[in-house]
């Protein structure tokens, strides 16, 4: 028997509506809710802050901070949304979406509406100097739940509990 979804993985550019649609979800659901942009160094939101794109590099103590996180609560719970970008499969993979437990969800959202959002959104340090690499840098990932990110929060929602069986 399968064992249950215990992490959904919502992934996407900075725009997506990652956060927003994490901390419903993770409300509708009764699970937790993660938002993988606080597991940054300070060193990486100021590199961002500044318009500069994060290289592999960067990344690494990140991701490992959040495998750690997916880990442990796809092992030990509590059961989790992460709005998390994971722009490549690499990344996705180290994240622990091969297993069963973790579902992958990708919000896909077209670029003029990512520029838009990101030109209006105020208090993040990933703004709309970031949109060409994060886009640049994602690998659009297969077989997972792919959904049009323009589409509100309730019908999204539904669709991943439909999808996802949760």
């Amino acid at each position: 028997m399968t064992p249950p979804v215990r992490i959904i993985l919502l992934m996407g550019v900075s725009g997506a509506g990652k956060t927003t649609l994490g901390q419903a979800l993770a409300a509708e659901l009764g699970w937790a809710f993660e938002d993988a942009d606080a597991y940054h160094a300070d060193a990486a939101r100021a590199k961002m802050g500044r318009g500069e794109g994060l290289t592999d590099a960067d990344r690494a103590p990140w991701l490992d901070r959040l495998a750690a996180l997916v880990e442990v609560r796809r092992t030990e719970g509590p059961s989790t949304v992460l709005a998390c970008s994971a722009l490549r499969a690499a990344y996705r993979v180290l994240l622990g979406t091969e297993a069963d437990e973790v579902a992958v969800v990708w919000l896909d959202v077209p670029r003029a509406v990512l520029a838009d959002r990101l030109a209006t959104r105020a208090g993040h340090y990933a703004g709309p100097d970031l949109l060409d690499s994060q886009l640049d840098t994602l690998e659009p990932p297969d077989g997972v739940l792919h959904l049009d990110g323009t589409t509100g929060v309730d019908t999204l929602i539904e669709t991943i509990r439909d999808g996802l069986g949760v």
